[in-house]
Parts: C-alpha cells; structure tokens; sequence
C-alpha cells in the first residue's frame, strides 16, 4: 500500500545545527568592532504536523520544538570572557511541495522563537560587564525538505532551515549599548509516524496528467519582508579598524514580469524584478551620525522550475543590484552589485492568474569610499528577503487545467559525468578574538565564475531518484580591501570540491531534487601589513571543510543527455591561525596570553548550469 499523505503526523528528529551572532558596538566601548561568533553543535526535538494533499500539490503546517548544545566559551581581548549558548528552538512552518507516490518534495517557510543565553564578562573593569546578553527572540524561518515513505505509516526525512533573528539590545553598567543579531542553519533528520486511518484512495499516485500552462509573459506584485546586513570595513584605523556590521530590518513591496518557455513538467524563463524595500537604521556615536538603509533594487534572474498539476516549484539564481545609504564616518553609499539565489512556489487560482511565494538571498560585493582621500573604506551588504503575491499571464487563457503528476518517461539511474559552468559569491571573513588589531572582523566579498566537471550515480525507485556526485572547480574569485601603505585584507577562492548526496522526484523528463553533503575550499585569504612580507602578518589560507545544501532542477535532452540549474549555500567550519614567525599576545593572570591568532571562516553562494551525459 502506497503512503497516504493526508492527515496528521507525529515524529522525532536529530539533526546539526550552526548558530552565528553577530555582536555591534554601537557606542564604540570596543572600537566600535563588530564581533562574529560561531558555533555548531546537535539538535534533538520532537514535531507535530498535518497535511493535504491534491492533485500530487501538498499543502500543510508543522510545528516543532527542539534542544540545541550549541555552546561556545571565548576568551576575547585577553580579559574578556564572552558565553554564547543557544538552549531550545521552537518553529511553525507552511510547507507546499510535490507529493508523487511514496515521496514529497516541499519548501517551508514561517515563525521560529530561540532563547539564547550569554554573558559578556570584563575582569579588569567590571562595570564595563553585560552580565546577561540572553533573550528569547522571534524571527523567519526558511528551509527545503525531502521525505520518503517506508510504509503506509512511518516515513523518513530531512530538512534544511535557515532562521533569522532581529536584535536585541543591551546596556551595561557604564551605559554603553551592544546589540544582537542571530543566525541558526539547521540540517535535520527525522522520523514521521502517521496518526488515523491509512487508506490506499489517499495514496498521491503518479499518473499520466498534464501540467498547468506555466509557458508565456506574465507580471506580478509582491509584499514581503527584508533583512540586510550593510558593512563598512575601516581597513585604514580611522575609527579603530573593523568591519562594522549594521543589521536592518523592514518591509518590500515589488513588481515583477517575466516569461517561462514549457516543455512537459520542466518550466525555465527568465524574469526581472523591481523591489522597493523600508530598510533604514540610524544612530547617533562617537564619529557622528551612522545611516544605513536600502531604498530599492533591481534584479534579473533565471527560474527553473518543475510543474506538478497546478503547482510549480522553482529555484532561482541572478544578478541583483540595490541602492544603499551607508554612512558611518565614510560614505560608502551607492549602487551594489551581488550574486542572488533563491526558491518558491507558484500555483494558478483561476485560468490566468496565480499565487506566488518565494525566499532569497543576495551577497553584495559593495564599493569603496567615493572619497579618494578616505582609503581603506569599503562597505558591503547582504539582503534576504521573503515575499508572497500574485501573477497575471497574458496571452491564451486556460491555464489551469493541470491533471496531477506526469508518470516518470525518463530513466535517470545508473552513472554520469558532465561539466558545469557556475557563478560564485563569495565572503571570506577574519576575526580577532585577540585584540591584535583592536577585536573585530574583517570582511572581504568577491564575486567571480568557475568552471568545473562532476560524476555521479542515480538509483530510481518509481518517481523517486536518489544518488550521490562529486564535483570539482576552478573560481576567478579574487578580492581585496587595501589601506596604501599600511595593510590590505584579500580573499581568493582558487578552487572548490563537493562531495553531496541528491534525492527528488521525477516527473515526465524532469527531475526537481535536493542535494547536502560536504564542501572543500581552497581559500586564499591574508591578513597582511604593507609592505610585504612582513612578520606581523597572519596567512589564513587554507583548504576549509564545511557543510553544502541546495537545489536543484535537471531535464533530460534525450536517453543519454541533460541539462541542470542548481543553487547551493556553503558554510565552513572556523579555523584558527598564529603569527609565523610566533608572536605573543600578553594579557593578565588567568587569561590567554599565549601566541596571537586570528581566525578564519569562508562561505559562498553558488549558481552552477550543467550539462550531463549517461554512461
């Protein structure tokens, strides 16, 4: 008996979790220095949901409630005690996907609450402590899944989710103000039980349907939300070398047109946007007054997409580019270029008109200071944003007449090889912890090309496709922020291997998947004093290992032959680094005052097109 999808569900999940919080010195107590700390550990919960399910479309909502050990302990400054935990994660999802036969595809989206835990503890000045940085907070929740039934009533799953959380703020004794942001990137892994009666009628049985009319010119609006992180990085010490994030917070409203070509289940088109986002912060500290905001952007992307009766699930990837005030001591304002990824459904309500919904995220690589006499100021930005609305098309009418899944008409298993062609976006990141150059972090974003090949092997099951690939490239990124004279902070990512497996669903000549495994990077990234070389320098280059997820759409070309879009989020593990040759960082009784390190991380977007041939 085939798996029912309706109805209500019960399950237990363990998973891995990666918490990033992100502390700003507003009144400059620190520098101003804008401390990144990171932390992975485990999750373990417990989830409670329903679905329906119609013509192979699943609609439904989940909660769950979770444990996290996601505990880091840093000595900073020497004297500094700083505690980051991050204890119980509670989160309530929408979930639409593609239910065919024995296995969904979905993407998710909705409310998390995390309560978060820390301490900021100063030796040598106590009233200069945050005894209590900890707070329960509210924020989106963004992820993808994939789930596969063993019998009528247990089935197993995993999941990606991307919590983002607004700031907290809190004073010290001495009046001084830090404030909070917080990131969570979850991969689960869960088993599902399904409660009531099983009925084989309720089974989402692939069929030979039809696919709604996707194909043709459309315009649309949308409202959302946007969060960004705007940067300025002060390679040059003027206000005490960092780089001093800014997290905003607002609403968007967007227009949008487009056009979608259709071949069978497999849609791809191309579509422009227009966003109007009330991202705007503004404070007053110790340089004057800091602004930040991003007034609109501008974007063109690629969709691909597979449709399902009168569903389409979409992945997306582009170039977009935003208007943004940044302020703070310099003006690094002005028009931003970045790398944009992302994902969403859509659905026809009538014979012309649809619903849509969709999350993305955009990595800026931003611009120096506009005044030549300011050198070493740069500012960068990123911009996540979620959005829902609808779509008119034009052209004949009668679009909505999808029967539910095509039956699977190519065979996608056994071995391939292809190559690929891939954008990335990258941020190489140093931090620190220290207090060899006054705390804080130093961002550097570049945006280059790569070119790669990869080999893999498909198992088929029905309209289920699972496997595993390994791909390797060679990346033009190449980026770095110079004060003349004085120092330069540069990033180059040479080349990047993963090893990932892929799971989705087929349908027609189409296949929409998910895919996670491991990263390797060969990151070229220098904290480095001018003129070089110079014993003061820290070498942070390395190869980083780190977790990889994304998705993807591929359609078959003929027996032998496709052709792939595929969107995918790295992540590294840190890694600390000393002086060559060793150099000591002092600090009082009790406290690190060993050899000065530094630390690095990387993580990058990546859109790759492929081509592939079975062999």
């Amino acid at each position: 008996m085939q798996h029912d999808w309706n109805g209500w569900y019960v399950g237990g999940q363990i998973g891995l979790s990666q918490h990033s919080a992100t502390y700003e010195d507003v009144d400059y107590d620190w520098y101003g220095s804008t401390i990144d700390l990171l932390s992975l550990g485990g999750s373990a919960g417990v989830s409670l949901g329903y679905n329906t399910v119609t013509q192979n479309t699943l609609m439904g909502v989940q909660a769950d409630i979770g444990v996290l050990s996601n505990s880091e302990e840093t000595i900073y400054a020497s004297d500094v005690q700083m505690q980051n935990d991050l204890d119980v994660m509670v989160k309530l999802q929408g979930r639409v996907g593609h239910a065919v036969g024995d296995t969904v595809i979905y993407t998710s989206a909705g409310l998390a609450y995390a309560n978060f835990e820390r301490s900021w503890t100063e030796y040598n000045d106590v009233p200069d402590t945050w005894p209590d940085l900890g707070d329960g907070k509210v924020g989106v929740v963004l992820g993808f899944g994939l789930e596969q039934a063993i019998n009528e009533r247990l089935s197993v799953s995993g999941a990606f989710t991307s919590s983002l959380f607004g700031e907290n703020t809190s004073v010290n004794p001495n009046g001084f103000p830090l404030r909070i942001n917080d990131k969570v990137d979850e991969l689960t892994f869960a088993v599902n039980y399904k409660l009531g009666d099983v009925s084989a009628t309720g089974a989402a049985q692939p069929q030979a349907g039809s696919p709604a009319n996707f194909a043709g010119a459309y315009g649309g609006a949308r409202l959302g939300g946007s969060f960004a992180d705007i940067s300025t990085s002060d390679i040059d010490f003027f206000m005490g070398g960092s780089t001093y994030d800014v997290g905003n917070t607002g609403g968007l409203a967007a227009l949008s047109g487009g056009y979608n070509w259709q071949l069978g289940a497999t849609v791809v088109g191309v579509e422009t946007q227009l966003s109007f986002a009330g991202l705007s912060e503004s404070y007053d500290n110790s340089y004057g007054t800091l602004e930040t905001g991003i007034e609109q952007t501008a974007s063109i992307r690629a969709r691909a997409g597979m449709a399902v009766g009168d569903t389409m699930l979409y992945v997306l990837g582009g170039v977009t580019a935003a208007d943004v005030e940044n302020l703070n001591y310099a003006d690094t304002s002005g028009t931003y270029t970045g790398l944009t990824v992302g994902a969403g459904v859509e659905q026809f309500v009538t014979d012309r008109i649809s619903w849509t919904a969709e999350g993305t995220y955009t990595l800026f690589d931003g611009q120096d200071d506009s005044d030549s006499t300011d050198d070493g100021l740069y500012g960068t930005a990123d911009l996540t944003t979620v959005s829902a609305g609808v779509n008119y098309y034009f052209g004949e009418g009668g679009r909505n007449t999808g029967a539910g899944a095509m039956a699977p008409s190519h065979d996608w298993s056994g071995g391939y090889y292809g190559a690929d062609l891939i954008a990335l976006a990258n941020e190489g990141s140093v931090q620190d912890p220290d207090y060899y150059e006054s705390g804080g972090s130093f961002d550097v974003v570049s945006l280059g090309a790569g070119v790669g090949g990869h080999v893999g092997y498909n198992w088929q099951n029905g309209a289920f496709v699972y496997g595993a690939v390994a791909d390797i490239a060679a990346y033009s990124n190449d980026e770095a922020q110079t004060a003349t004279g004085y120092r330069e902070v540069s990033s180059a990512i040479t080349a990047m291997a993963t090893l990932r497996g892929r799971a989705g669903i087929a349908s027609g000549n189409t296949l929409f998947y998910t895919t996670a495994g491991l990263g390797f990077v060969q990151s070229e990234l220098e904290h480095a004093y001018l003129p070089s070389p110079n014993t003061s320098s820290f070498d942070l280059s390395d190869t980083r290992v780190g977790a990889v997820v994304g998705l993807g759409v591929e359609h078959a070309l003929s027996d032998t032959m496709s052709v792939k879009l595929e969107t995918l989020y790295f992540t590294s593990a840190e890694g600390d680094y000393a002086q060559d040759p060793v150099q000591g960082c002092g600090g009082p009784s009790g406290f690190d005052g060993g050899d000065c390190e530094m630390v690095g991380t990387d993580s990058n977007l990546a859109i790759k097109a492929g081509l592939s041939f079975a062999f």
